[in-house]
C-alpha cells in the first residue's frame, strides 16, 4: 500500500499514513491534536536506481564516464 502525506491545518503536524489508493482523499484524523481539517501533501515520489545499473566513475582526467582506473 501507498504512503501518503499530511498535514493538519489546525496544529501544523505532518504526518504520514499507509492507505489504499482509493482511501487518500478521505478527511483523516491528525494523530496529535485530533482535528480533522487536514490537507493530502504533495511529495516527490522517491526513486530507487536505475534499473539496477550503476552510473560508471567519472574520470578525474576527463570528467567523462569511463573506467580507465585513473579516478
Amino acid at each position: 500500500m501507498p504512503l501518503y502525506e499530511y498535514a493538519c491545518r489546525t496544529c501544523g503536524t505532518a504526518f504520514e499514513l499507509r492507505m489504499k489508493f482509493e482511501e487518500r482523499l478521505r478527511q483523516q484524523t491528525c494523530p496529535r491534536c485530533g482535528g480533522t481539517d487536514t490537507a493530502l501533501r504533495l511529495s516527490a515520489p522517491a526513486l530507487v536506481g536505475a534499473g539496477g545499473k550503476q552510473a560508471a566513475p567519472v574520470c578525474s582526467t576527463s570528467g567523462n564516464p569511463c573506467n580507465c582506473g585513473m579516478n
